[in-house]
């Protein structure tokens, strides 16, 4: 995706950027509501009074009303930015000083031609000291600000938000004081997140593209699918309580890849008055 180097003090490390991530999602189409037929999207110049393609459009920006100047790829590539090239290192800091919420993509950095000695020194360093690095990096239309850390044996880049572009938290209503619980509640609310605690893994699934696959096929039967019956919580102790006791019940076991399985049944937790539920839609005969 992208080639340069990693500015470490006065050394330069080549690399190649390469996606470190991708996405499974059902697309759609859009239709026309009245006969269900594709929508085209046409691109339209109004002087020229016909249809144009792609490689005919270039960028424009617009100085003044109706004036433009136009900026090909050439001309990016001239930005006097020195981090359009490189990776510049600004500083190291510990790995849990960044917050989660400034993580955006993640992408893999690759030692290019020449670049394995190098790569591998920083790469051992870092891991020696437990350290992130927080660097900027010009890439497509942006600078970005990026956070270099270890992914096992490789570096991996995370672009991250600017500290300017996180809205407050108190711009979210009801989060300052709130509803008040008692002692026994926040025992047992504790209780149950030591009983439901784990190491992260890495066999987690989406299950929204299942459903989503679900919701489809019965479209194309022309069948209705049974919704999960979801009962907001009244007795916040009673709900606790059952919790924890359906702890101690056997997991729902998944048959196939449609269902899904949860720690405790969904029927010990609807007597419970939980949100939540295991319905299993129904199957056609």
């Amino acid at each position: 995706m992208w080639k340069g180097t990693i500015s470490f003090g006065l050394v330069n490390i080549p690399v190649s950027m390469y996606k470190a991530t991708e996405e499974h999602k059902t697309s759609f189409r859009s239709l026309h509501a009245s006969c269900h037929q594709p929508i085209q999207y046409k691109k339209w110049c109004p002087s020229c009074n016909r249809e144009i393609q792609q490689k005919e459009i270039m960028r424009g920006y617009e100085y003044a009303p109706g004036h433009f100047i136009t900026i090909a790829d050439e001309d990016m590539d001239k930005l006097p930015l020195p981090t359009l090239r490189t990776i510049e290192i600004l500083h190291f800091t510990d790995r849990d000083s960044i917050d989660p919420i400034y993580y955006e993509n993640a992408y893999y950095l690759g030692p290019a031609e020449f670049g394995s000695r190098s790569y591998r020194l920083l790469h051992t360093a870092m891991n020696q000291t437990g350290m992130v690095a927080v660097a900027k990096v010009a890439f497509r239309t942006s600078e970005h600000l990026t956070v270099l850390r270890l992914h096992h044996n490789c570096l991996a880049l995370h672009f991250i938000y600017y500290p300017a572009e996180i809205r407050s938290v108190r711009e979210v209503p009801g989060v300052e004081g709130g509803a008040q619980f008692t002692e026994s509640e926040l025992q047992m609310a504790v209780q149950l997140i030591h009983q439901i605690s784990g190491a992260f893994r890495n066999d987690y699934r989406s299950n929204y593209e299942a459903a989503l696959q679900q919701l489809i096929q019965a479209k194309i039967q022309n069948r209705e699918l049974e919704q999960p019956q979801i009962t907001p919580v009244v007795d916040l102790m009673e709900a606790l309580t059952q919790s924890l006791a359906a702890l101690r019940q056997p997991a729902v076991i998944a048959s196939d890849t449609s269902t899904i399985a949860f720690p405790v049944t969904s029927k010990a937790l609807d007597g419970a008055r939980t949100t939540i539920s295991n319905t299993r839609p129904r199957r056609r005969r």
